[in-house]
């Protein structure tokens, strides 16, 4: 190769030795089963210091109220659930009508995961009157009483 040039990529990949036989690459250790990641050991850290909570002025001398430190939703477990088409349009109906009627900026904001929480308060309020064999008997067992 004359001095001075670049040589090649190509030029590169085809000089040298022909390869040489392959190399064998020692097997990988045996792995055990490992149990699973949520039963495994969390190592012991010092956790970090929590800063001291800022000094604040109780809600009824600064007029305004109090926010909690973790917003609400973050508070709460996750549960999905199936709702027929029917129930979805009307949860859908009464969140826009609540949020309407409490005005701008007034209260927290009405969702439909609002609205079926309280509907499982009731609900377990009026538990011990529950029973029946399927969805249309439970209904009946405590729409009846509530009537």
């Amino acid at each position: 190769m004359a001095a001075g040039r670049r040589r090649s990529l190509a030029d590169l990949v085809n000089a040298g030795p022909a390869p040489a036989e392959p190399v064998e690459l020692p097997a990988p250790p045996a792995r055990r089963e490992e149990a699973p990641a949520a039963a495994a050991p969390i190592p012991a850290e010092s956790p970090a210091p929590a800063p001291p909570p800022a000094k604040e002025p109780p809600a009824h001398r600064t007029g305004r109220p109090r926010t909690p430190k973790v917003p609400k939703y973050r508070t709460l477990e996750r549960k999905e659930t199936l709702l027929r088409a029917d129930q979805v349009e009307e949860l859908t109906k009464l969140r826009r009508r609540l949020n309407r009627a409490r005005g701008r900026g007034v209260g927290e904001r009405i969702t439909e995961n609002t609205i079926i929480r309280v509907a499982v308060d009731l609900l377990l309020t009026h538990g011990n009157e529950l029973q029946g064999v399927d969805e249309e008997e439970l209904r009946n067992s405590v729409t009846s009483r509530l009537s």
